[in-house]
């Protein structure tokens, strides 16, 4: 709270924390959604997402290891299963999943 104050250049007053709370409550994290792969590519982000993803230095180590172990034993794996399992971002899960699925 002290610091927010100390950074406000806009002169405004600190909200208190039951408005914050509150406004915090109605945005769902991301790690809490499940994702579809069908319509995800028409999202304006998408194109980013990719590009951060495979400039990943990981990233064919990942795909390949996915390819080859994770989905032949599960082929239904959930994105935000795979990211817990593998500690990688579920944006990372999502493009490789997503590669995968499109080259199959």
């Amino acid at each position: 709270m002290k610091q927010v104050r100390l950074t406000d250049t806009t002169g405004d007053k600190v909200k208190s924390k039951k408005t914050s709370s509150a406004r915090a409550g109605s945005v769902e994290p991301t790690r809490l959604l499940d994702f579809d792969l069908t319509g995800i590519t028409n999202e304006s982000l998408w194109p980013i997402l990719v590009e951060t993803a495979r400039r990943s230095p990981l990233y064919a180590n990942l795909s390949g290891y996915i390819r080859e172990e994770v989905l032949p034993k599960e082929p239904e794996v959930s994105v935000r299963e795979l990211a817990s399992r593998l500690s990688i971002s579920v944006g990372e899960a999502l493009v490789i999943l997503y590669d995968i699925h499109k080259r199959a």
